[in-house]
This record gives structure tokens, C-alpha cells and sequence, in this order.
């Protein structure tokens, strides 16, 4: 304010230290009356307000200021005071802007500024200033300790001053090493100090007063050259947080652990302790925030990341407040981590102060890194927390930032609208003004009960609710006047569900209204809140007559279970199930529920999936099982569940086969007496699937082992599998089979007989190792499956590894070709080739193809096969020959396929046998004829092969053999390519062969001049692409100050360049120096006549004579933990 003067730093220097300590010493400067002049008031007098009329009076306007939201989590206290003494200090005396700040626990307050001035404030007056180490720089930053009696101050030229805090008396002075660097920050670990300055490096001092002399030891524990520290965090005496832009570094005890840090690598890396396990360290940097777990045991130290978040914007600063994260990032936000993070605290007028690396690379000749320059940049100069309370130094003063009451805050969230707010500020406090606030709101809502229609606020309220003990407000105000809300009651259902009523339980008439309103918007909900609240809390014969009227059999079995166990349930339901309802989405009878109830039985669990204590489970598991085989008046659960759904009830019992009471001592006669339940349940069954899924599973469990080989089980199965047809029994026979060959392979023939079915009985024989009988029994199946022809051929395929396959094929191999071709082709083998042309004469033309291809994928065709394979190709895919006889050569005698080619009519492959044959004249002659018969792109097809054929036979016949040909071919083409005019120029004179394909000799002419400008073209392009390859490496070679190496003979004379002095020319080209040379390059460039004569390398002196010398390795000493050698 221009109205009010603070005293000066002089005047307060000039006085008595003591004067502070009373305001009676306090020396007041006399007011100079021009700078005080107050100007003239414009108000009105006392007189004059009280003789004007009431009209008359006119309310001067006043500018309003909107106050900051009191619902906001954090509270901002300017301090007015501090503020302006700082801007009078930085004016009046010099004292520069203020760089660094600092807050004990007492309520000092110190600040720091440009100029090296401390001025230290309690309860924001003025207490003392030093002004006296001005030469050090500008204050880099200041650190209280722990009970706020001493005081560091680092400069920016790399000193430390401690400071006794009440009076300000220097105590000590430290350097860093000299006044290399600057001090970037000081901190307390217990009594010691420790400092980390400009070039990366962190020190650690250590007081001592020894006879009474204050001193100080300082010691490097991290030296920058091993990577820059630009931030750090002491957790206490002997744990240390260091980061650098790649690392985090945890120092304890001389040893050191670190971690990569994630994130770009010039962005500022920031650290804090978790204030509420100090194990826990958070680092960020960018968008990332990491949670380490750091664990330190004697000299071992055990770093792991166990969780990672994602952030909006780059933090500056981590700290705590009030128990929360407190994050201040780079748009100078300040958020609390959690669920205020997305509503910022905007800090930006203040303006905060940076640890700017302007004055620290001025003060010390630009010896700062570019680490400390990001540093400086990033990092905040003047922030500290104390007290619960963040205080905050900028260019427009101090800020003070701390939590707000939840209680204020939560009563702004009502009085705004904002309930959701409001309700989880309350839900997370206690105390009786929290309680009554709670008490008030309670009442509001049942005013305004559409409130309640946002199932958030729903939960939070009957949450409320049983956190403050309303029992009476809950069902007597809210019940009775919001009950028709739909989320009020669905959100009361599920915190009966969560047990959250078990203290406070409603009365029977509160709980059946709750079942009955349930009923109506959430079914599903009815059974599980009968099943959780207590029976006191219930009247059993309404909710279970009202629960079968809605058909709503899961609340209905468990009012039973509550009354008389799950036995009770059980036998409640299965008098209300439909037999053959089939289950599903489409029941409507209680069979589902019957499902649930006896699953929750046998796992041991108690209505409603509620569970058990441990010591309970084994005997109602066993209780489960009695009461699911017990039989009343010819009715049990399990066959009333075998009747309703046979696949759910052998799911069920899959399921609970490994735990008791199917394991132990007496698992397997309780899992034998399910079976014989189940077997004796079969004629009831009508539906054939459900049969299957019973025999199934009882089969199952016969060869997996876990029922014994009952003689009257295994009849009971054999008869009930010999009844069903189809694939599905006779496998699930073929389990029973299969353990009973690995318990008594000699048991086997006596079941032969038990199920005479072809696939049973070619397993069977597979078994007895009769490999003719299971092969013939295997074609004797109708129709075999996929899941059949793959276990033949793995059979089979097992059969040849140990025996011969011809005798394992036999006449077998068209069968198993018709089966599966490429099976097939994959059992043949060098050994069984004798068997191949007897199969491909039984085999269709079409299957004969497909064989042979893979025959020939397989490289197995050859000989008789292959000829039976070209003649079926021939027969059905006559285009394929050619390429088959191109690609294959040798694989059949080329007289053998030109006599079946003719003999079957395949005259696109008669040229390629005629030119295997020996006779590429004869091909050419059918070439050109099928040419001539073709239409018009068949036709350039044949003309290409033709030429390729002319090319490729013409070097190895005579000439005149050779003439003949191309005579014929260029005959018979109508437009003759220039590159083949020059294939045939070999074999014929140009006169003839112009004289034979053109019909002028101006078209011959045409014909040879385009000919040779092709020719000329290539030559051109040859001799720009070696000029242009030639200029690139000079221009390497000058941009390498290196010069071409000069070989070969000379341009001019022809001797050797070796001979004498030599001069480079262009093109590549070089002369001696003393021969004549052009003075223009023949591509047209000048040649330069100057000579430049190069000195001789000096020769190389002679390396010296080695000698021999005794090496002596000496080990360095190992000193132990302690430092001890």
C-alpha cells in the first residue's frame, strides 16, 4: 500500500538487536508529511448523514471480489505482511529479488534474496536480516532443521553458512570442495547437512564441537562425474534418494542401488518420501509417476517399482500435505493426488520463483552443466512445507496453502448442490459436528427424496447411514418417504448383501417391504438379501409365500436354507421342478435354483455363496452329499436334477470331483455310489443326449481312475452302451477298455465280445496288437469320423517305425488313399514303393492325380507311378502336362511320355518331349503348328516358346541345322522382334535374313538401324555411368584430403606410371610428366598443364629392439565394510 511505510533494513541494522523483543524499544522515524499526505476525503460528515433525507443517500459502488470457493480441498492465505517488506527490502536497500525461502516449525519464516541478504521473519514481523555475505552470490536456497534452532544457507558460489535462527549469528562457514560450483540445495539428514551443487556432486557435512570450537567436516558421497544428481530426497540419517537424468539412486550404510528412470531424458526428474510409509519413495517425471518400494537390509538394498500412474501435465515439485500427494506442475498448478486431482489450484499470479541457472552460471563464470541448466530451469527456488502447510515464494510474495476443514468444506458441497461431494467428505470424517451435519442432511433428503434417483448418491447416503449408526433415520425417515425410489431400494439391497446391516438389522415388517420392493425392480437381488440378513431379521412363512407367488425360487430355497440347511433347501425345491424343462435361460421352475443350492452345498458353502468357517466345510460337504442320493417317496435331488437337466448335473458333479466329499479316505465309495445313483436314474432319462452325457461322465471317471472296476458297474455300463448307438458310446466304452489294458492287458480278449461293433472292435485289436484283423475292422465301419481317420493313420504311422510298411500296407493303400491322400503319400516310403503302381491302377483318375502330387511333394514318384500319374493327367488336366514334364525331368524317360502324350492327345507337351528326345527340330515343326491353330493369345504363347526353344537348341546343332530353324521360325511369325533378329544375325548372313523376313530391304535397313541405336544407347549409358561414378569418388577423395592412387601404364608412351613422375589427367587417365599430352580431355573437359611436384615420404624409422623387462602386478588393497584394510 502507498499509504503505509515499513522501516528500512538500515534502520533496523542501526538498532538494537534487542529492540524486538518489546515494542516499547521500538524507535519510530517521524512521518515526513509530504510522502504522507493523506488526500481529502470526498465523504460526507457525521452532520450532514444524519440531517439528509433518507432518498438523498447514495451507496458509493464498491468493486466486487469474488471469493474463492470454500468447497475447494485447499485454502490460500496471502501473507500481506512479508509480501510487501520483501518488495520495500528488493526497492529501498538493495536487497535484490528474493531467490529462496524456507519455514520452521515455530513459525519462522526466512527468505533469501539476489544479493545475498537473509531477512527472517516470525509471525510475519521482521525479526533480524543479514546483509554481510554479499560476495557469496545470490542465495540458492535455505533449510531449517528439524526442531528449527539452526539455519543453512547455500550461495551461489558454492558456500554454506549455518545460522543460529532466533538472533541470526553466523555459527559455522562451509565450502564445497572450493568455489567451483554453486550450491543448488542444502537439507537436513538428523544433524548432519547434506548439499548438492552445480556440477552434480553431493556432500555431506558432518558438525562437530570439539572443546567447545564449532567446525565442520565435509565429504563427497556422490561425486558428478558418475552421473549428475539433480535431485534428492534424505528419508533420515542413513538413507539418502538421489536422481540423475537416467537414474534413481537409494544410498544407505556406503552402498548405493539404482533403477532406470523412465521418461524423456531432458525433462527434470522430481523425488519425495511417502510421509506414510517411509519405505515408499514416488518419483516422477513427464506424464509418469512411479511408486518404488525401497527395502534396506544391513548392506544389501532392495529397490521395486509396484505401481505406475499416468499424470496430465510435467511435475516441478512433490510433497505432502495433510496426508495427501501434493503435486505443483509446469502450467504452476498445485494438485492433491487422488480424487481431486482434476480440479487444479491455479498459482500462477503469484508468479513463483525458480532456481534460476542465470545467476549461478554468472556468479560462477558459466561453470554450470547442462544438467544444473535443466535443473535451474525446472526446478522451484523458493516452495517448503512445514506444519502441514505449504508455503510458496513469488515475484508478487509469499503464499500460504493448506487443507481445508472437511466439515466447511462438506457444508459449502450441500449448500452448492453438489451431494456427491458432500457425502464422501462426510463418509471419510468423524466427530459430532460431521455426526450432526450427517443428521441434517439425512433430514434435507427426506424432504427432497428424487434426490436419491442417482444411484451414487443412493450409496453414499445409506452408506452414511451405518458409518453414523441411523438406524432409526434410515428405515423410519428414509424408508418411509423414499422408498419409491428405485436406486435408494436396489442400493439398500446390496449393503444387506455386503453384510453392512449385520449391527443394525431391520425389523421383520422393514425386511419383507425391502423383499417385496425388490421383487418388483431387481429379482435377482431377493435371494441374496434373504440369505444375509438374519433370521430375527425375517418372517419366514410371509417372504417364502411371497417368493413362490413372484417365482422367485432362489429366495424361496433361501429362506429353507436359513430354516433347515441346505438339506431343507434342497428338498423345498425339487418339489417345484419341471422334469425335462431342459434348463437355460427359458426355466421358469425352480430348477436353477436347485443347481445353485446343491453347488453351494457340495463346495461347502453356505446359501447364497455365502462361506463357511474351515472347520464347518467337511461335514456339510458330506451332509450335501447324503441329503443329494437321499430318497423320498422315490424322489431325490439328484435325480429330480438329472430329470431337469442331465449336462448341468454332470457338470456339477465334474466339478466337485476333487474336493471332499469325493477326495479322501472315502472319495472313491462316495463317487461309486453317485454312479450307481446315476445308472439307476437312466430309464427315467427319455431324452438319448442326456443319456449320453450321464454315460458319458460315468465312463470318464472310469478311465481317468477314479472309480474302481466294479464288476456290476462295468455290466451296467456295457449294457447301457450296447443299447445307445452311435459314435458317442461306443468311445466312451473304448475309455473303459483303455484302463482296463494298463490294469490287465490279459482281461482285454474277454470283452471282445462285450460290444461287437466295428470301430470298438479294430481299437480293440489295435490293442491285441492284431494288426490285419484292426485294419479289416476299421474299413468296416459305415462312416468314419475325422477324429477315426486320424487315429488309423497314427496307428499306422507308429506300425511302419517298427516294421516293414508293405507288409503293414498291404492291399490296404487304395482304401487309405480314398481316406485321406496326404496321410497317405506321408506313409509311403523308399521301402513300400513296390506297392505304388498296384494302387494308382485301382484308383479313379482323380484321386490318381492328387496321390501322385504328393507322392511328388514328397519325392516318392518315380517309375511305373509316375507313368500311371502322367497318363491320369493327361486323361483330366492336359493343360498341366507340359509344366509338370518341364519341372520333373527325369522322372520319366522322355521316349515313355512322348509315346503317351500321343497316345492320350496332349499336343502342348509333345514339344517338350520331342526336345528331350534329342529332336528340337521336330518340336519346333509342332510348335509352329499349334501356333498356327491357336487363336490369337494362344498364339503369341506358342511363337514365345518357339523363340525360346530356337535360342536354346541353336548353339549345340550345326549351323546349317541351326539356319534351318530359325529360317522356319521367322517364316512363320507375323512381326518379328528386333532382339530376336539379333539372335538369329548368329546363324544367318543379314542379306539372306533380310532378304527372308522382310519384304524390302528399306524394312531390313529400318530393322538393323534400330538395332544398332539400341546398341549405341547401352554403349552411351555405359560411358555416363562410369564419368558420373568416376567424378563421385574424386569428390570423395578431395573431401577426404586424400588424393587417386595412380596405376596402369601411361596414356601417351605406354611404359609404366611406376617409371617416373606422373600427371593425373580427366577420365581417369594419367601420363608421366615428361610425355606430351592433349590439352583437352576427349570428353571435353580442359586438362590443367600445371604440374605439381609432391615430396617423398619420409621413410619410416626403425622400431626399436624389444627388450626383456619383469612385469611385477601388485593387487590394490580390499578394505571391508567398515573401510578397514
Amino acid at each position: 500500500m502507498d499509504l503505509l511505510k515499513a522501516p528500512s533494513i538500515q534502520s533496523l541494522l542501526d538498532s538494537d538487536l534487542e529492540s524486538v523483543e518489546s515494542l516499547q524499544y521500538v524507535e519510530f522515524e517521524e512521518l515526513d508529511e509530504v510522502e504522507y499526505a493523506l488526500p481529502t476525503s470526498e465523504a460526507p460528515t457525521l452532520a450532514e448523514v444524519l440531517s439528509a433525507e433518507e432518498v438523498d443517500l447514495v451507496k458509493p459502488e464498491k468493486e466486487y471480489e469474488e471469493p474463492m470457493s470454500t468447497s475447494s480441498a485447499l485454502q490460500v492465505d496471502f501473507l500481506q505482511a512479508i509480501s510487501q517488506q520483501l518488495t520495500q527490502a528488493q526497492e529501498r536497500s538493495s536487497a535484490g529479488v528474493a531467490t529462496a525461502l524456507s519455514v520452521a516449525s515455530n513459525g519462522r519464516l526466512t527468505v533469501g534474496t539476489a544479493h545475498g541478504h537473509l531477512l527472517s521473519f516470525h509471525e510475519q514481523i521482521l525479526r533480524w536480516v543479514c546483509d554481510m555475505h554479499g560476495d557469496n552470490g545470490a542465495v540458492t536456497c535455505l533449510s531449517y532443521n528439524e526442531d528449527s534452532t539452526r539455519l543453512l544457507a547455500g550461495f551461489a558460489r558454492g558456500n554454506v553458512i549455518q545460522y543460529e535462527s532466533v538472533r541470526g549469528v553466523v555459527l559455522r562457514r562451509v565450502t564445497l570442495g572450493g568455489d567451483t560450483w554453486g550450491t543448488l540445495r542444502v537439507t537436513w539428514a538428523g544433524t548432519s547437512a547434506l548439499a548438492l551443487d552445480t556440477g552434480g556432486s553431493v556432500w555431506l557435512i558432518k558438525f562437530s564441537r570439539p572443546l567447545g570450537v564449532r567446525s565442520a567436516k565435509v565429504s563427497c558421497i556422490f561425486s558428478g562425474s558418475r552421473g549428475e544428481v539433480v535431485a534428492m530426497s534424505a528419508r533420515d540419517a542413513r538413507v539418502l534418494a538421489l536422481a540423475t537424468l537416467s537414474r534413481v539412486i537409494i544410498v544407505a550404510g556406503g552402498r548405493a542401488a539404482g533403477i532406470r528412470l523412465d521418461g524423456p531424458a531432458d525433462v527434470l526428474p522430481v523425488l519425495e518420501w511417502c510421509a506414510l510409509d517411509n519405505k515408499v519413495l514416488v518419483s516422477a517425471r513427464a506424464s509418469t509417476m512411479q511408486w518404488l518400494m525401497v527395502t534396506v537390509n544391513g548392506s544389501s538394498i532392495n529397490i521395486r517399482p509396484f505401481q505406475r500412474m499416468e499424470l496430465k501435465t510435467t511435475p516441478l515439485w512433490l510433497g505432502w500435505l495433510g496426508g495427501s500427494l501434493a503435486i505443483f506442475d509446469s502450467n504452476e498448478n498445485l494438485r492433491l493426488w487422488g480424487d481431486e486431482y482434476d480440479k487444479p489450484l491455479d498459482l500462477s499470479q503469484i508468479e513463483p520463483v525458480y532456481s534460476s541457472a542465470f545467476f549461478k552460471g554468472h556468479w560462477t563464470d558459466g561453470r554450470v552443466s547442462r544438467a544444473m541448466c535443466k535443473a535451474g530451469e525446472s526446478a522451484l527456488g523458493g516452495i517448503c512445507v512445514s506444519e502441514g502447510a505449504l508455503s510458496l515464494l513469488g515475484r508478487r510474495g509469499v503464499l500460504r496453502v493448506k487443507p481445508r476443514d472437511f466439515v466447511a468444506r462438506a457444508q459449502a458441497f450441500i449448500a452448492g448442490g453438489r451431494y456427491p461431494q458432500a457425502l464422501r467428505l462426510l463418509c471419510s470424517t468423524q466427530g459430532s459436528e460431521a455426526k450432526k451435519l450427517a443428521l441434517d442432511f439425512v433430514a434435507t433428503i427426506c424432504d427432497r427424496p428424487h434426490v436419491l434417483s442417482n444411484k451414487n448418491i443412493a450409496v453414499q447416503v445409506v452408506k452414511l447411514c451405518f458409518q453414523y449408526d441411523f438406524r432409526e433415520e434410515l428405515w423410519n425417515n428414509l424408508w418411509e418417504n423414499c422408498s419409491g425410489e428405485k436406486e435408494f431400494v436396489e442400493a439398500l439391497g446390496e449393503a444387506v448383501v455386503r453384510g453392512e446391516l449385520s449391527n443394525m438389522p431391520p425389523s421383520p415388517d422393514y425386511s419383507q417391504a425391502l423383499i417385496e420392493r425388490l421383487g418388483e425392480c431387481e429379482p435377482e437381488l431377493v435371494e441374496r438379501v434373504v440369505a444375509s440378513l438374519p433370521l430375527t431379521a425375517l418372517d419366514p412363512h410371509r417372504a417364502s409365500v411371497y417368493t413362490r407367488e413372484r417365482g422367485l425360487w432362489r429366495g424361496v430355497g433361501a429362506i429353507a436354507a436359513a430354516l433347515d440347511g441346505s438339506a431343507g433347501a434342497m428338498r423345498t425345491l425339487m418339489c417345484h421342478v419341471v422334469p425335462g424343462c431342459g434348463g437355460g435361460a427359458a426355466c421358469t421352475c425352480a430348477g436353477g435354483a436347485l443347481l445353485l443350492t446343491a453347488a453351494d452345498a457340495l463346495a461347502g458353502r453356505a446359501a447364497a455363496g455365502r462361506p463357511l468357517p474351515p472347520h464347518a466345510r467337511p461335514s456339510a460337504r458330506h451332509d450335501a452329499l447324503h441329503a443329494l442320493l437321499n430318497e423320498q417317496d422315490g424322489q431325490s435331488p439328484l435325480r429330480v436334477l438329472v430329470s431337469h437337466d442331465a449336462a448341468s448335473a454332470v457338470r456339477l458333479l465334474e466339478q466337485c470331483a476333487r474336493d471332499p466329499p469325493f477326495a479322501g479316505p472315502l472319495g472313491k465309495q462316495n463317487r461309486l455310489r453317485v454312479a450307481r445313483a446315476l445308472l439307476a436314474y437312466m430309464p427315467d432319462v427319455a431324452d438319448m443326449e442326456r443319456r449320453m452325457e450321464i454315460l458319458e461322465f460315468i465312463c470318464g471317471q472310469l478311465h481317468a481312475g477314479a472309480l474302481p472296476l466294479d464288476s456290476e458297474l462295468m455290466a451296467a455300463v456295457r449294457e447301457w452302451a450296447g443299447g445307445t448307438g452311435g459314435e458317442r458310446a461306443e468311445r466312451a466304452w473304448l475309455g473303459v477298455l483303455d484302463r482296463v489294458r494298463h490294469r490287465d492287458l490279459a482281461a482285454l480278449p474277454a470283452l471282445r465280445t462285450a460290444l461287437p461293433r466295428p470301430r470298438v472292435m479294430w481299437h480293440l485289436d489295435a490293442m491285441l496288437d492284431r494288426h490285419e484283423d484292426a485294419v479289416r475292422e476299421f474299413f468296416e465301419i459305415d462312416d468314419p469320423s475325422p477324429r477315426d481317420v486320424d487315429e488309423l493313420f497314427e496307428y499306422l504311422e507308429s506300425k511302419i517305425d517298427v516294421s516293414d510298411p508293405a507288409a503293414v500296407l498291404l492291399d490296404r493303400l487304395p482304401d487309405l488313399v480314398r481316406l485321406r491322400p496326404a496321410a497317405a503319400a506321408a506313409l509311403v516310403d523308399d521301402r513300400a514303393a513296390a506297392a505304388l503302381p498296384a494302387a494308382m491302377a485301382a484308383l479313379p483318375a482323380d484321386l490318381q492325380v492328387e496321390f501322385g502330387r504328393r507322392l511328388l511333394e514328397a519325392g516318392r514318384l518315380r517309375g511305373e507311378a509316375a507313368a500311371a500319374f502322367l497318363r491320369a493327367l493327361c486323361s483330366t488336366r492336359p493343360a498341366e502336362v507340359a509344366d509338370f514334364l518341364r519341372e520333373n525331368v527325369g522322372a520319366i524317360r522322355p521316349e515313355d511320355a512322348l509315346a503317351t502324350v500321343r497316345e492320350l492327345g496332349a499336343r502342348d507337351a509333345e514339344p517338350v518331349c520331342l526336345e528331350a528326345c534329342g529332336d528340337p527340330a521336330g518340336a519346333l515343326r509342332v510348335a509352329l503348328e499349334l501356333a498356327a491353330q491357336a487363336g490369337a493369345e494362344a498364339r503369341a504363347r506358342y511363337a514365345a516358346e518357339a523363340s525360346e526353344l530356337c535360342a536354346r537348341a541353336a548353339p549345340a546343332l550345326p549351323r546349317a541345322a541351326a539356319a534351318e530353324m530359325w529360317t522356319s521360325l521367322l517364316r512363320a511369325l507375323d512381326a518379328v522382334p528386333a532382339a530376336l533378329l539379333l539372335e538369329a544375325v548368329t546363324y544367318l548372313p543379314p542379306e539372306e535374313l533380310a532378304a527372308r523376313t522382310c519384304g524390302s530391304a528399306r524394312a531390313a535397313l529400318c530393322v538393323l538401324a534400330g538395332a544398332r541405336a539400341g546398341r549405341d544407347a547401352w554403349a552411351g549409358a555405359a560411358r555416363l555411368g562410369g564419368r558420373e561414378l568416376h567424378e563421385r569418388l574424386r569428390r570423395a577423395l578431395a573431401a577426404g584430403r586424400r588424393g587417386a592412387a595412380v596405376r596402369g601404364v601411361c596414356s601417351a608412351c605406354g611404359r609404366a606410371l611406376s617409371a617416373g613422375a606422373t600427371r593425373t589427367l580427366h577420365c581417369a587417365r594419367a601420363v608421366h610428366a615428361g610425355c606430351d599430352a592433349a590439352a583437352v580431355c576427349a570428353c571435353g573437359v580442359r586438362v590443367p598443364a600445371t604440374t605439381v611436384p609432391l615430396p617423398q615420404l619420409p621413410r619410416r624409422p626403425p622400431s626399436p629392439q624389444l627388450s626383456d623387462y619383469n612385469l611385477l602386478l601388485v593387487a590394490p588393497p580390499r578394505p571391508d565394510l567398515e573401510g578397514v584394510v
